[in-house]
């Protein structure tokens, strides 16, 4: 089992760092992406006591990581459940400086490996190196992190692992053809102008998004886009569920607002093509569009609205909804997309949805459940032949009489007569 973890195509290939220990703690494996982390070569690191290849800071008296870490993986290796260690400040050897330390903020989780017989045979210990994200968003008045006992709040870490995973997003063009072996010795490459605009767009959002409280994350984000980008007017953020209905998770004005609203009305759209096509619908000119979408260029057009460029937002499987951009003028030196709106939506995307934070979950649930719900008291009404206020008193009745949700009554109904439920008359 440890073997085959180690010789796997996926272990050795994510662009995240990790690293295979044994029941007694030693490195069996360890993939490129750990090797660019902590700049260490790996004959150095298999077989080696994890800990006397990343021992505590001799100079931090305050050093807890050995510590954090030993325990964390012996709650792993014992009851065999994963265990998520938060904020770690874990200093690590300097293989450019013997016997200096660099210091490090990390984000640990570990995990065991079980093998057929449902034994654990050992750990899979991940890191993400969040340490510029530490220093950029800081918590407090500018304290250093020490130990995992003062951890940031929950908006705050999820912030910083997106930092990390975009930095390091941003870098892999460059890690990869780098051997990692040889990193000790490599120089870093200077940054292109365009990482350079990405990186300072980044950081203006986050740091408005920092700025804002827990729940507004993504009016920060629409209104840091709107802000940033040059010939932008509004912007939207909306989710979509498994249904029709779309969720509007944030609106920087009624412009937004009005454009995403007849969209769904219309059935039409660029953000409607965006999410299903999973590519940007971008319209420089919506005047001139044609009969795409003929409903809503007619009624957008009525509503002032000059322009939209709507990109999905995607994770690594799913496109969960759009970020969409409205000028509400004509604009003659504006004929495309505005620099950086590609960018804007990337970073939108990791930092709303990159970690599905508990917030946006629930509001795709919501957005689910109302879909289904809508289109159950529309199939109860056909089938008993009363109105669908009717039918919703009947929905609502039955999930108060049986204590169940009603999301939950509402999809047993649409499995017993929608095509090859059980009441499916056919």
């Amino acid at each position: 089992m440890l073997r085959a973890t180690c010789d796997s195509q996926l272990f050795e290939t994510t662009a995240a760092p990790y690293v295979v220990l044994d029941t007694d703690l030693h490195i069996q494996g360890v993939n490129s992406a750990y090797l660019r982390a902590t700049r260490r070569a790996r004959d150095d690191l298999i077989g080696a006591f994890i800990f006397d290849a990343f021992p505590d800071n001799p100079e931090d008296a305050t050093a807890t990581g050995v510590r954090n870490l030993n325990s964390s993986l012996e709650r792993v290796l014992r009851r065999g459940v994963p265990d998520e260690m938060g904020v770690q400040r874990y200093d690590i050897p300097d293989s450019d400086h013997p016997g200096r330390f660099r210091t490090k903020i990390w984000s640990p989780v570990n995990t065991p490996l079980i093998d057929a017989d449902g034994s654990v045979i050992g750990a899979l210990h991940h890191v993400e190196d969040i340490t510029a994200a530490q220093h950029v968003l800081r918590n407090g008045h500018g304290a250093e992190l020490r130990d995992g006992v003062r951890q940031p709040p929950a908006v705050l870490r999820r912030a910083m692992l997106a930092i990390a995973r975009y930095e390091r997003a941003c870098n892999a063009p460059t890690a990869s053809r780098t051997t990692p072996d040889d990193l000790p010795h490599a120089a870093p490459a200077a940054p292109s102008r365009d990482t350079a605009h990405r990186d300072a767009l980044w950081h203006r959002i986050v740091h408005a998004v920092h700025q804002a409280p827990p729940k507004s994350c993504a009016e920060a984000v629409c209104s840091a886009t709107v802000r940033e980008l040059s010939g932008v007017d509004a912007a939207a953020i909306t989710l979509h569920g498994n249904g029709s209905m779309p969720y509007h998770l944030a609106v920087s004005s009624s412009l937004a607002q009005r454009g995403e609203e007849l969209q769904w009305v219309s059935g039409e759209g660029p953000s409607l093509t965006a999410f299903e096509t999973g590519v940007p619908a971008l319209v420089a000119d919506l005047a001139r569009l044609g009969s795409s979408w003929p409903l809503f260029t007619d009624a957008a057009c009525g509503a002032g609205v000059a322009a939209v460029f709507a990109y999905p937002l995607r994770s690594t499987c799913v496109t969960l909804g759009t970020l969409t951009l409205y000028r509400g003028r004509r604009a003659v030196d504006a004929a495309g997309p505005p620099a950086g709106a590609e960018a804007c939506a990337e970073i939108a995307t990791v930092v709303l949805l990159a970690d599905l934070d508990t917030e946006i979950t629930e509001r795709l649930r919501a957005t689910t459940d109302a879909d289904d719900i809508n289109t159950a008291i529309g199939v109860l009404a056909a089938v008993r032949g009363v109105s669908t206020h009717e039918a919703a008193r009947m929905l609502r009745a039955t999930a108060q009489s049986k204590e169940l949700p009603l999301a939950d009554v509402a999809r047993a109904l649409l499995l017993r007569y929608l095509p090859g439920g059980p009441g499916d008359p056919s």
